[in-house]
């Protein structure tokens, strides 16, 4: 039963996050481009796609595979493209790129956790 709600919750922080590239996309096209990361607009568009899916597959419990999978390459690709924290040189930018990119390999490693039990 807690595992079930867990799943649930995780699949809701992937929706939402995927929902709010699709309702925000200019911010993160914007943030994209500064990363220097191909085809912005697309790449956003297409990890709303992952974040939703993956987000939908953890909370229903059908494909969770697949969408585990999606989701692990999303984050392992965000996390060396956009939150390269070892390339700032102000202290709060490199602060702040570094959560994220410890926050991604936090959720990769309970993504991988979950595939595994």
């Amino acid at each position: 039963m807690i595992k079930t709600i867990l799943l649930i919750l995780l699949g809701l922080f992937f929706i939402l996050n995927g929902i709010n590239h699709l309702i925000n996309p200019h911010t993160y096209e914007e943030y994209s481009t500064r990363r220097g990361l191909m085809s912005p607009k697309l790449m956003v568009r297409a990890s709303a796609v992952v974040l939703i899916f993956g987000g939908l597959t953890l909370a229903s419990g059908y494909l969770m595979i697949i969408g585990i999978i999606g989701l692990s390459i999303f984050l392992i690709i965000a996390s060396l493209t956009i939150h390269q924290f070892w390339k700032e040189s102000g202290k709060e930018k490199k602060l702040l790129e570094g959560m994220h990119f410890a926050k991604n390999m936090a959720i990769l490693t309970e993504l991988i956790y979950i595939a595994n039990s």
